[in-house]
């Protein structure tokens, strides 16, 4: 059992996810076996398809903590977003940045407000209160196969790193802001691979054609998790933009909410899986694991593993948040579910971390953990 997703959608703000393409990203889908029967004439086919992605070391030490500990603090302030440059203000300055003058371009407003700023090989959509933006080069993109290369020889961690942390500098400064004690965080990369094959001698390779760097953001020390707060930029091999997402809020701190242990949140991953799995209360007692240093995966049910859980403050994008409700601690999840019959399942949500928590009706566990998912 898979469910597809989209291209740009975050792994912590889905629900239920393709374990095919788990943690990576995907440009176009294709069915194996109709292209080779459809074109059994051709010598050879080529099909992109998803990588790996790969955690940077402070990414992988946040989910060995999330999981042992939980937080490593007795209490988080609540935060609510401030308000940011309206989207015709964030606009102006990208496309300055973008497209230097003179640059033609269009603009128009489609649903939510949002603006559209399209030119003659790329377009821009900026939300209407300009926390959210994701811009698409299709020149650049429809080149990206031309200048494919064997994954030994793909842009290393740490260059594509600085060259995120450059694009950002040179051309996002007006909207990727660092308030006091907070941090661009490096999270993972991505690679994306063209796999061709050989239809009448069965031979395949594969290469890297795109270079994805994602950044998250902390707050003094703390996490953002969920979706919002990050960064996603993707380059081709030469080094040239090919797009980029943002989702980058301004947040004020309010209140102090206690946050529970790490037993408590995986009691409440547990509870919110079963419920979403529709499988009956289980009597299985989940455990805190004792390994530290290796302490995935985590057995919720006698079927249900989990394999991913990061705490910080959860805030899940833009297109899925609530924008009334505070910014509270929480927990994003990663469970996949096996059956005996060998079907595979994927769930990803969050939990809240909050002894108490705030009301927040986009946000399906808070309602279930209430008894509220009528």
């Amino acid at each position: 059992m898979t469910h597809n997703t989209s291209q740009y959608q975050h792994d912590a703000a889905r629900k239920t996810i393709n374990l095919d393409n788990e943690r990576g990203f995907t440009m176009k889908n294709f069915n194996l076996s109709l292209i080779a029967g459809a074109l059994c004439a051709l010598t050879t086919i080529a099909v992109s398809t998803r990588a790996h992605a790969e955690d940077f070391p402070q990414t992988t030490a946040a989910a060995q903590l999330s999981v042992t500990r939980g937080f490593n603090q007795a209490s988080l302030p609540l935060l609510h977003r401030a308000a940011a440059a309206d989207a015709a203000t964030v606009g102006a300055a990208l496309t300055a940045k973008l497209c230097p003058a003179p640059c033609f371009s269009k603009s128009t407003t489609g649903d939510r407000k949002t603006l559209r700023i399209v030119a003659d090989h790329w377009s821009l959509n900026v939300v209407a209160d300009g926390s959210s933006a994701e811009f698409q080069d299709r020149n650049v993109e429809a080149r990206a196969h031309s200048l494919a290369k064997d994954p030994s020889q793909k842009i290393s961690a740490r260059a594509l790193e600085q060259a995120g942390r450059d694009f950002i500098a040179s051309h996002l400064s007006s909207v990727i802001v660092l308030g006091p004690e907070e941090g661009l965080l490096p999270v993972r990369t991505a690679y994306l691979r063209e796999w061709t094959g050989d239809v009448r001698t069965g031979e395949t390779k594969t290469a890297v054609v795109a270079n994805r760097i994602v950044f998250g953001r902390t707050l003094h020390g703390v996490p953002v998790v969920g979706g919002g707060s990050t960064v996603i930029i993707t380059f081709t091999n030469d080094g040239a933009l090919e797009s980029f997402r943002y989702d980058w809020p301004k947040y004020g701190a309010a209140k102090d909410q206690p946050v529970v242990d790490a037993g408590e949140i995986l009691r409440r991953v547990q509870r919110v899986v079963i419920d979403r799995t529709g499988i009956p209360t289980t009597t299985f007692t989940v455990r805190v694991p004792a390994n530290v240093s290796a302490p995935y995966p985590v057995a919720l049910a006698s079927d249900t593993e989990l394999r991913e859980l990061e705490c910080g403050y959860y805030d899940p994008g833009f297109a899925a948040r609530d924008g009334k409700a505070p910014v509270q601690p929480g927990c994003v999840y990663h469970a996949v579910f096996q059956g005996s019959d060998g079907t595979r399942a994927g769930y990803a949500g969050a939990v809240p971390g909050g002894i108490e928590f705030e009301p927040d009706g986009a946000w399906q566990e808070a309602q279930i953990l209430r008894g509220n998912n009528d």
